[in-house]
């Protein structure tokens, strides 16, 4: 028996000094970011829209309607075409509506909602989750899931048209232990179709409520490193950390930013009140102790580097990005100032398709704030280069009199 010549390689993060994050706590750091940022939004809506039917009927039916536009209307096209063979779907499978079931679980372990299906029939389907990094957004996105899943199912139908009654009869964002999802088919049960406010209802069958004791902490891609579908067919963790940081953002982010533009039509005050929202949420970010300390210790700063040291934030506004697998990199890295460039195509198109600018005026306004309470008033982040190659964050030292 013979020793190894060297310890073993992992995926990780390094941060800037020098600690690495292990890939399943970089994947989990970002995930829960895309959330966090997701619940400002929201957050944002309802200052926008009061009426909590009008905006979550608004969210549910963009929703929908996007995930919809993703194939033409005709069964056949080649974007459906092409989920069946990903999915190594047989042939002499039935193409009916609950093949969406295999989208939306998909989706699910992707984003690290773990669970379990418990009944995958032609007639039923039933999905059980323990956790949503998604759970701290609220009900209007609880019910906006249901639209969405409705447009997978109606996409995987043969006439292309809602086939199931489609209900969310339990989710963690209202406060219940599971969430749960139901699909039933309405040439089986008699039920109406529903419109956007009718998901939330209670299953025509009876549901299985898997005991404590049995339930999960982690997704498929932490516990085993991978997805496996119904099919056999695996996804890799390095896929699916990739897919859910485009794709979470479009979903969470993308969809309640185009309903709120019917909204408010004021985009100057749109703007305004984005900017209020999230600054507020980062002078809270590190108001108590306990939070700067744990940061601390998160990104490894030495005990010698004091409070008021912008290369602190610097470090925790790099490792976000990093952990969200947007190419950065500093450019200066001093006591008084921190510099990360990074590509402005890069940072607010974490989804090719669908840019994201609204990331730019949040972050700014987040991170100015949460500078405050991380190392005090003195330094402040900013843009530069807003719009090109050479887009710069800046951590440093600024007297703004007019500062919010």
């Amino acid at each position: 028996m013979s020793l190894r010549e060297t310890v073993g390689s992992a995926k990780c993060v390094e941060t800037a000094w020098g600690k690495l994050i292990n890939q399943k706590d970089a994947y989990n750091f970002g995930v829960r970011h895309i959330a966090a940022f997701s619940a400002n939004l929201f957050q944002l809506m309802r200052i926008i829209e009061p009426d909590w039917e009008k905006r979550t009927a608004a969210i549910s039916e963009t929703a929908n309607g996007f995930n919809m536009a993703a194939c033409g209307g005709d069964p056949d096209d080649p974007y459906i075409a092409a989920f069946y063979d990903e999915w190594n779907i047989p042939e002499f499978c039935d193409k009916s509506a609950w093949l969406g079931a295999i989208w939306g679980d998909s989706g699910d372990e992707y984003e690290n909602m773990a669970g379990r299906v418990i009944q995958f029939t032609r007639n039923r389907v039933e999905k059980e989750l323990d956790t949503c990094p998604w759970d701290i957004v609220g009900s209007e996105m609880c019910n906006m899931t249901t639209g969405m899943f409705t447009a997978n199912f109606d996409l995987t139908s043969k006439n292309f048209e809602n086939e199931v009654q489609l209900n969310m009869c339990e989710a963690r964002g209202c406060g219940n232990r599971h969430c749960r999802v139901v699909a039933e088919r309405r040439d089986v049960t008699g039920l109406p179709k529903q419109g956007w406010l009718d998901h939330r209802g209670e299953a025509y069958f009876p549901v299985h409520d898997t005991p404590e004791e049995r339930t999960v902490k982690e997704g498929q891609i932490i516990r085993n490193g991978k997805y496996t579908n119904a099919f056999g067919e695996e996804k890799s963790f390095d896929w699916a950390y990739n897919w859910v940081m485009q794709m979470g953002w479009v979903w969470s982010i993308q969809f309640p930013l185009v309903a709120m533009g019917d909204m408010c039509d004021d985009d100057d005050e749109f703007e305004r009140l984005l900017k209020i929202v999230y600054a507020t949420a980062g002078k809270n970010q590190f108001i108590e102790p306990s939070a700067y300390e744990g940061m601390r210790d998160f990104l490894g700063v030495p005990k010698e580097i004091g409070r008021v040291d912008s290369r602190i934030m610097g470090s925790y506004i790099k490792t976000l990005l990093d952990c969200q697998l947007v190419p950065c990199e500093f450019t200066a890295f001093e006591k008084d100032e921190t510099r990360i460039h990074c590509d402005c195509d890069d940072f607010v198109g974490r989804y090719e398709m669908a840019p994201l600018d609204e990331l730019v005026v949040g972050y700014e306004a987040q991170w100015n704030s949460a500078v405050k309470t991380l190392s005090g008033p003195e330094l402040s982040v900013w843009f530069e280069g807003v719009d090109t190659e050479d887009m710069e964050i800046v951590i440093g030292k600024k007297i703004d009199n007019r500062m919010l």
